[in-house]
């Protein structure tokens, strides 16, 4: 009888259940990294974390359609990849001593599915954004897309004019919609008025970020471009546009993703330079979740002259809106304040410029930082670091005392 654990309880599991030849195969039990499920059962076995199993068991199989990240976990820990099936990689599941568990004509057919069910997507999307992409290549219709000034542009204005910069993504254009996007804020009718009311102002200190990725698309891997595409309805394009400023100088709020969603990986230095110029020499305060951990373990930040933050709650921070703003207010105002605070930091952000400071909300440049370093092309996990890109999964506490003399205040 041979022991498979399964890695992702997710809504592929079952497909994957399905497949497994019972009269030769046994469920040691799964494993799922999300602190919500981890210690619970499914199909009354028990859900471990990867660090909890023991090595009882001939074979671990990835349930996850987005694998490349486990598999970074697993190697970075030493396991023995030849006891690792991949579910959705024929490379991994073409192995004969897997065939006598594994039902090759419904696992076949399973794959095939999902193949189609990508590919389907991948072809609807694009024909739908197609147009935009291509009038955008030849110019020949610039009234369907906002003014984007440079990058160069915005970094002199922000170090040499001291100006403010505030980004609006997908999370905060749904929150204003009503909507929830993003994993780490609830939708409140207070946030989303105000987001809105802020993205429509013009306040001479402070520079907006919208996302260019209302045209051509050629700048970003397939994998991006594919994402922009799928989120870029007809009717979302239309909510954009109707809150969006044709007279208005917007600025690329992908500034600070450096790394990943470029296909130009060989410039990602110059552009990391490009922006260590907004805090050369500077006592910088971040305003963060208390997972986020900006510049944590890494040397972005090291051209600072001094760093100290204030951690706020990792989930729904806007509920906590009036402590982060009192504690925001007791920063010296010769700091430079870098925002990492998701939708609520975009309000925080513009009530401390009405105070006074110099704000930029920089958002997830560390998380891109650190899949630079990684090197990998993917989005990789950091065990001491909240990634909100990846599944959820348990993140270290930090004992480093250097790190916690850092901290002025903490909100939870």
């Amino acid at each position: 009888m041979v022991k498979v654990i399964i890695w992702g309880v997710g809504r592929r599991c079952n497909t994957v259940l399905d497949t497994l030849n019972s009269d030769c195969c046994e469920i040691a039990g799964f494993i799922d990294n999300d602190p919500q499920k981890a210690g619970g059962e499914y199909r009354n076995k028990k859900i471990y974390t990867f660090q909890e199993i023991s090595d009882d068991f001939d074979y671990l199989l990835v349930a996850a359609l987005s694998y490349k990240s486990i598999i970074y976990e697993l190697e970075r820990y030493g396991f023995d990849m030849d006891r690792l099936i991949v579910f959705y990689d024929m490379s991994y599941i073409a192995k004969r001593e897997c065939w006598e568990f594994i039902d090759w004509k419904a696992w076949k057919i399973a794959v095939l599915e999902e193949r189609l069910k990508e590919l389907e997507s991948v072809v609807r999307n694009g024909l739908s954004n197609i147009g935009y992409e291509i009038i955008d290549k030849s110019r020949k219709n610039k009234y369907c897309y906002p003014v984007i000034g440079g990058n160069e542009e915005l970094v002199d204005q922000i170090t040499t004019r001291h100006k403010s910069f505030i980004r609006f993504g997908d999370g905060e254009f749904e929150l204003m919609r009503g909507n929830e996007r993003a994993p780490f804020q609830k939708v409140d009718m207070e946030l989303s008025k105000r987001l809105l009311e802020i993205f429509t102002i013009s306040d001479e200190k402070i520079l907006t970020g919208i996302s260019n990725t209302y045209g051509d698309l050629d700048q970003y891997t397939e994998e991006i471009a594919q994402g922009i595409r799928e989120y870029m309805t007809e009717e979302t394009r239309a909510f954009h546009l109707s809150v969006i400023d044709s007279d208005r100088t917007y600025y690329d709020a992908y500034l600070f993703k450096s790394y990943m969603p470029y296909k130009d990986k060989e410039n990602t230095e110059k552009r990391i330079s490009l922006l260590r110029k907004i805090w050369d020499g500077r006592d910088i305060v971040f305003i963060e979740g208390d997972k986020t951990r900006t510049g944590y373990g890494n040397d972005l930040f090291d051209n600072a002259k001094s760093v100290k933050r204030i951690l706020c709650p990792t989930f729904n921070a806007y509920s906590k809106y009036d402590e982060i703003l009192a504690c925001g207010k007791k920063v010296d105002k010769g700091c430079l304040i870098l925002m990492v605070l998701g939708p609520a930091g975009k309000v925080l952000a513009y009530d401390l410029v009405q105070e006074g400071y110099q704000v930029v909300d920089i958002g997830q440049i560390d998380m891109d930082y650190d899949w630079y370093l990684a090197g990998a092309g993917f989005k990789v996990p950091n065990p001491n670091k909240y990634v909100s890109q990846l599944p959820p999964s348990a993140v270290n506490e930090i004992t480093d005392d250097a790190y916690r003399e850092q901290i002025l205040f903490r909100i939870e």
